[in-house]
């Protein structure tokens, strides 16, 4: 017997109770009314855990000192930086021997400091970089309760340390032998998912014991050794391959499956780094020489990438698929291949003989029994594995945020990730059941959408919603309404999960809100306007010019890119009328089907992202001035008349709204004029100084005559506050230097300009 001493971080929460987590090991924690219970909790499981060699202790704490840390975090709410007064505890332990560790246990922060007379400069970096431009929420998460120590907590066990150390060291030894380096040709470009598998990183395939089989007999049998798996997105296609490979470490020597290597790759890492003619071909020859002599399978992620590779490169004439046909048909290789039925459609088009060499096994989406039997086993693998419980509510509820606004067929793939998500921070100690509101916070977390809009638990009242919309845009009531119309459609989920989740074309002159429309709702359904995904549509008027909206590697140009990389957004096509015939065309599919394929072959989702469209159309033939004046009775019907000329029916018909948007009036450009000078006002540089700024009512008169076109509407307005308001500030600032005034006063003199000075 022996005792192990873990320093452990305590909370008191005034008239609820006690927490404490070990220092070293966050994810033991405990919560009781009294600190005996706590401690008698945390030290059987910690018992328990040491009598199975699973604990380990870096002995006690040592010398050190509890330490508190005030500063000001400047925190993100919709859109807008509020500074938030914060306070940690930070432990510091230290000895002669090295440096000392610095700990922020309610972060779960760890570093070292050589110095400790640099400790406050220090401290306030690491806690201001792991919190930099945060939401509010996450703040709120780790604010401060009440009373923070550190103590000790002494635990006996009968675990011999120094046998553990013998066993893991012979175990280390075996590891090493076993394992082998890749072969020549496969260690450039693939990787051996039986490696990920003794590492522990491999899942496996639930409810899919006949695809399952079907797969192994494929591999195994006489006939066609090489494998197309057909089935949509997140369907399961490689948990598929991930099975077999567990499989073939767990059957006896004598099954025909041990031994069986498979090494993942894809079109993209082959020809990677190939700059010279005949290159990636000669990389595809050692490949396939090492395959022949092994007992091994070639697994490609992606059919669509694998046919696309290799073309217009070298000067065989030949692409990646034609180079691997004739050892794919002797079964020479072995081949595994992951296709969606967009990809297969494509390829017997264009590489039939190569999908004809292939046995095609289809992999469908589980029924919903199927479903969620297979989500209940990967949530206990994902329980098991965070040390935390996951409830039957938490598992409805992932599927449920899945099925509403993830892809068909998502379950059990795109929900367990969820759920993993969700555990993160239940690994933090305070929680250990993932329960749905867990999976409703990792869901908000990782998609940004207000958590009013998809928990069914919370009410959202539409007309706070028309309120926050109409806050951005003014004078739009009309085209506000549609928009909170769509809001309200999401959260009852009564959109049409095959199609985006909206597509409306915003009709009207320019300067009205269009643009700001597309921006308010990126900033309302998804917390940020970085969401917001906007292509000038006359850069795609040349001839041919669509295709850059579907190119692989196009960067800022390529539509697909932009939302495979961040699918829940906002996608602004501006200026629709002057794109080539073909990004029409390409509309056509977005907006029916809510996907595209791009340049590899690859499907990309729009199931997740509202689609606007604007248009100038009839602001130049209306025969009426788009300056000041109210709104005629007819403009709605004569922007809806321009649209429907203009656009073909089957493009208007796959269209949710066409929203109208009026001319502005001049009382309506005022109030703009009032919101840019609030905005320009509240900026960082004056909000330091503590400056507040105040100014005559007819400065912003005098802004709405400086800051209105009747061609642009009240697009220069912000133009206008920039020249004539934040320039003549700074001005006055500069000048002041670090005498910087407390109040200033915006007036219009004798010439009407704009002048600032003290008040």
């Amino acid at each position: 017997m022996e005792s192990r001493t873990f320093p452990v971080f305590v909370r008191k929460f005034p008239g609820v109770g006690y927490s404490a987590h070990l220092l070293d090991a966050p994810h033991l924690a405990s919560f009781g009314e009294t600190m005996s219970e706590v401690y008698a909790d945390l030290t059987e499981v910690c018992r328990k855990l040491l009598d199975r060699g699973e604990l380990r202790s870096r002995g006690p704490l040592g010398a050190f000192t509890l330490r508190r840390v005030d500063l000001t975090i400047r925190a993100m709410q919709r859109g807008r930086l509020l500074p938030v007064p914060m306070r940690f505890s930070v432990v510091v332990s230290s000895d002669e021997k090295g440096p000392a560790r610095v700990l922020v246990p309610r972060l779960e922060l760890e570093h070292s400091l050589a110095d400790l007379a640099d400790f406050e400069g220090f401290i306030e970096e690491v806690i201001r970089h792991e919190l930099h431009l945060a939401p509010l929420e996450r703040l709120l998460e780790v604010a401060w309760d009440g009373e923070e120590s550190v103590r000790s907590l002494t635990v006996t066990t009968k675990f011999d340390e120094r046998a553990r150390a013998r066993r893991e060291q012979a175990k280390q030894e075996t590891t090493e032998k076993r394992r082998q380096p890749l072969p020549p040709g496969l260690a450039e470009a693939c990787r051996r998912l039986n490696d990920e598998l003794a590492a522990g990183l491999l899942e496996r395939a639930f409810e899919r014991e006949a695809e399952t089989t079907l797969l192994e007999e494929a591999l195994l049998g006489t006939g066609k050794g090489s494998v197309l798996l057909v089935g949509p997105s997140l369907v399961g296609k490689t948990a598929l391959v991930h099975e077999v490979v567990h499989r073939a470490a767990e059957v006896s020597k004598e099954h025909p499956l041990h031994g069986l290597e498979v090494y993942s790759t894809s079109g993209s890492r082959i020809v990677a780094g190939m700059r010279y003619l005949g290159e990636w071909q000669d990389r595809v020859r050692r490949m396939i020489t090492s395959l022949r002599t092994r007992n091994a399978v070639l697994h490609f992620d992606s059919l669509g990438e694998l046919l696309s590779a290799g073309t217009g490169r070298g000067d065989s004439g030949l692409d990646l698929a034609q180079q691997l046909l004739a050892s794919v048909e002797t079964n020479e290789v072995r081949l595994v291949v992951e296709a969606t039925p967009e990809d297969m459609a494509r390829a017997e088009r264009t590489h039939g003989a190569f999908v004809r060499a292939l046995r095609a096994i289809a992999v469908r989406p589980l029924l919903p029994a199927q479903a969620k039997r297979a989500l209940a086993a990967a949530a206990r693998r994902v329980g098991k594995l965070r040390r935390v419980n996951v409830d039957a509510a938490a598992l409805d509820r992932a599927i449920d945020l899945v099925e509403r606004f993830g892809e068909a067929g998502g379950v059990p793939g795109a929900a367990v990730e969820l759920l993993r998500a969700a555990a993160r921070p239940a690994a933090g100690g305070r929680v250990t059941t993932v329960d749905g509101d867990a999976v409703t916070a990792a869901f908000v977390a990782r998609t940004g959408y207000p958590r009013a809009l998809i928990d069914p638990s919370v009410r959202l009242d539409p007309d706070e919603v028309l309120a926050r919309l109409q806050e951005r845009v003014v004078g739009q009531d009309d085209a506000m309404g549609l928009l909170r119309n769509l809001v309200v459609t999401l959260k009852t989920g009564l959109c049409d999960p095959s199609r985006p989740l909206g597509a409306y074309l915003l009709l009207g002159p320019t300067g009205v809100g269009k643009t700001e429309s597309a921006l308010s709702l990126a900033a309302y359904l998804f917390g940020d306007e970085k969401r917001l995904t906007r292509f000038d549509m006359a850069e795609y008027a040349a001839p041919g010019s669509a295709f850059r909206l579907t190119a692989a590697g196009a960067g800022q140009g390529s539509l697909t890119a932009k939302v495979r990389e961040q699918p829940f957004g906002v996608v602004l096509l501006d200026e629709i009328e002057k794109a080539d015939g073909g990004v029409h065309d390409l509309l056509l599919q977005l907006l029916g089907e809510g996907r595209l394929t791009d340049a590899h072959g690859r499907t990309v989702s729009f199931r997740n992202t509202v689609v606007l469209l604007t248009s100038n159309l009839g602001a130049e033939s209306s025969g009426r001035s788009f300056g000041f004046g109210e709104a005629s009775a007819d403009a709605k019907g004569h922007y809806l008349s321009a649209a429907t000329q203009f656009f073909r029916p089957e493009l208007v018909n796959r269209l949710d709204q066409i929203v109208a948007y009026h001319p502005l009036t001049p009382a309506e450009v005022k109030a703009i004029a009032a919101r840019v000078l609030e905005r320009a006002v509240r900026r960082e540089g004056l909000a330091r100084r503590g400056v507040s700024v105040q100014w005559r009512p007819e400065v912003v008169d005098r802004l709405a005559e400086l800051g209105f076109d009747a061609r642009y509407g009240a697009r220069p307005l912000k133009r206008a506050v920039e020249q004539h308001v934040v320039s003549p500030l700074a001005a006055l600032l500069a000048k002041a230097g670090t005498g910087a005034p407390k109040s200033i006063q915006l007036s219009v003199d004798s010439a009407g300009a704009i002048v600032a000075a003290i008040a």
